[in-house]
């Protein structure tokens, strides 16, 4: 898990409080639960994709 100082804020969640998580990556709320959620934010999902065009 790396420090939040040294990495991007992703942006706010637009979608209902019920459905705000923390990231499975860095702890930040997101759109976890619900139609479209995702255990990762938009940052730490950046950076799996990355991962994988490798």
């Amino acid at each position: 898990m790396s420090t939040t100082a040294a990495r991007p804020v992703p942006p706010a969640p637009v979608c209902a409080p019920a459905q705000v998580g923390p990231c499975a990556g860095c702890g930040h709320p997101t759109h976890r639960y619900g139609l479209g959620g995702c255990p990762l934010c938009v940052v730490c999902l950046a950076k799996v994709e990355a991962g994988r065009a490798k």
